[in-house]
């Protein structure tokens, strides 16, 4: 093989090396601008989800805010409702002892008009047979008037 021949073979070689090496650095930008893209879309994702997560967050404290109140407004309904029915009892209670003292009161009034009554009928009675023991005596001294004579 003559020289010319051999650089041609040579510059043949470099030239199909040098197309493969072109080729490798077209592949190489190829790869990077896909892998580039990829970041770029891993990024886009990423911060989408920061977002939504972020979003998704904030939805969550509202939320717990919101059923927060939501408790603490049942809680003090509760505690009102619950001092309502302490005082009405109270108040009912107070009424109904003032109505306990005053029928014992009552009862206590009657059971003294009852014995007055009775003490009163007693003596009536004690005078009213007093009364007819002196005007049975009296008839029978009448009586024995009448038959002596």
């Amino acid at each position: 093989m003559s020289r010319i021949e051999c650089q041609d073979a040579i510059q043949q070689a470099v030239a199909a090396r040098q197309g493969e090496i072109d080729h490798l650095k077209q592949t190489i930008v190829a790869m990077r601008e896909g892998l580039e893209a990829s970041r770029a879309g891993t990024s886009e994702a990423v911060q989408r989800a920061v977002v939504e997560s972020a979003d998704e967050i904030k939805q969550l404290r509202d939320t717990v805010s919101a059923l927060r109140t939501q408790m603490e407004q049942m809680s003090f309904e509760k505690q009102r409702a619950v001092q309502a029915a302490v005082a009405s009892s109270s108040d009912e209670i107070s009424q109904l002892k003032k109505t306990i003292g005053a029928l014992r009161d009552e009862m206590e009034n009657q059971r003294i008009r009852h014995s007055e009554e009775m003490q009163s009928a007693r003596v009536a009675s004690r005078d009213e047979i007093r009364h007819l023991e002196q005007m049975v005596q009296a008839l029978r001294e009448q009586m024995e008037k009448v038959n002596a004579r």
